[in-house]
């Protein structure tokens, strides 16, 4: 009897140490795939300020484009061929939709208040793919097909909680309520159409960007100083570990490229 009882206590504390292992080891990685927020930022009139730009490229052969495959309301959705956009490459091998951003700034410009974010349904597709909306600003999701849709916005921090709301076809706007705190990215899907997927980040401070159909993103008004500059990127990762260290002089420019390539499978 004892022997079963110290065989099953035995198997009990390596379960447990088991699961600790797995769940810190997942927390780990989760940190990993996330942008890196200061802990304060104070908006200030940057006067004599630089810039920063450069070019984000892929690094490796491009696979093809996985096509989608279209399961419900295919009047509507399957109008238009549909392609898995974790990897969009341009000519020259030019990098879409990666996160630029300073990791480190604590005071400079704010954001332009005029931004109304929007984030797009149209032939059953997210547009844009990547998007970074103020903390506090309400997003508008529109719309614009003949089909009803259900915005699925996994928020994960005790700030923001998730957004799960049906928008019918009937339904042009849904505006909702500015996130509390800075995060992300987080995903965006719809439950109803499930090959829909898109990505926000709720960021504190206006030096983010993410990168056009040619690779391309700038940093403006950056106040003079020592920084961090970091990327993401849905299929590439990040390098907030080894972030890239810039200087950026009073009225000056910063060039800095990005060559990347797809995170290794685990």
């Amino acid at each position: 009897m004892k022997t079963k009882m110290l065989t099953c206590l035995t198997l009990l504390l390596a379960c447990g140490f088991g699961l600790f292992v797995f769940a810190d080891s997942h927390e780990k990685e989760e940190d990993m795939n996330k942008l890196v927020f200061p802990k304060a930022y104070k908006t200030t009139a940057v006067s004599n300020g630089g810039k920063i730009s450069g070019v984000v490229k892929f690094d490796g052969e491009v696979p093809e484009m996985k096509k989608l495959e279209i399961t419900k309301d295919k009047a509507v959705c399957g109008v238009t061929d549909k392609f898995d956009e974790a990897l969009v490459v341009g000519e020259g091998n030019v990098l879409k939709n990666t996160i630029v951003y300073l990791m480190d700034i604590s005071q400079g410009k704010d954001f332009d208040k005029e931004a109304k974010p929007e984030l797009d349904q149209k032939n059953c597709r997210f547009n844009p793919h990547v998007q970074l909306i103020p903390v506090g600003t309400a997003l508008t999701v529109l719309n614009n097909d003949k089909a009803t849709h259900n915005v699925h916005i996994f928020g994960t921090s005790k700030n923001n909680t998730s957004v799960n709301k049906q928008q019918t076809k009937n339904r042009k706007k849904m505006r909702l309520t500015g996130a509390k705190g800075a995060e992300g990215p987080v995903e965006v899907k719809c439950d109803i159409h499930g090959w829909m997927k898109a990505w926000v980040a709720y960021v504190p401070h206006p030096y983010f960007a993410v990168t056009n159909e040619k690779g391309e993103f700038t940093l403006e008004d950056v106040p003079p100083g020592d920084y961090k500059l970091g990327y993401w990127h849905e299929a590439c990762g990040t390098n907030n570990k080894e972030p890239v260290k810039v200087t950026v002089a009073a009225g000056g420019e910063v060039k800095q490229d990005f060559t990347l390539k797809l995170k290794e499978a685990k």
